[in-house]
């Protein structure tokens, strides 16, 4: 035997609905009330991580670009004096990093000085992010860079 419409009552299928129950018309409010500030938290933290990473991409940079001008250098208080024009040069735009923040040194690595090494370090304090409870617990207050130079070739 087969059932058509008429045979099956619907009304009797719904559940019973209680006035509480189906209302629904705030559930999305009380949804972004819980995850709101934890969304926000996470963008929060990635934006500051955002910051970290691009100051280090351009401290590497102008670590490379300082360590090329330095080879123009004869002794070490040359290769440095060339090392803070450089450092100047490429900071003067003074976006992200500022260069009385960061401290240089050019030290030798070998007897004849030949093979020195020239190391950025920057203060991560200047960039004013720790300054935001609960974020940036996790970044360095300093970022390093160095380069090694040989002069004359291998």
């Amino acid at each position: 035997m087969r059932l058509s419409r008429q045979d099956f009552n619907i009304r009797y299928c719904r559940a019973v609905r209680h006035p509480f129950v189906s209302d629904v018309g705030g559930a999305i409010a009380v949804e972004f009330a819980f995850l709101g500030p934890l969304l926000f938290y996470l963008m929060l933290n990635i934006f500051v991580g955002a910051i970290y990473l691009g100051a280090f991409h351009k401290l590497q940079h102008v670590t490379a670009q300082a360590a090329r001008a330095s080879i123009a250098g004869i002794d070490a208080g040359e290769r440095l004096s060339l090392v803070r024009q450089s450092l100047d040069r490429a900071l003067s735009d003074g976006v992200l990093l500022r260069p009385a923040s960061i401290s240089v040194a050019v030290d030798s690595l070998s007897a004849d000085r030949a093979h020195y090494r020239v190391s950025l370090s920057y203060d991560t304090r200047v960039l004013g992010l720790g300054r935001i409870p609960g974020v940036a617990t996790f970044v360095p207050e300093t970022l390093t860079s160095s380069f090694d130079v040989r002069n004359g070739g291998m």
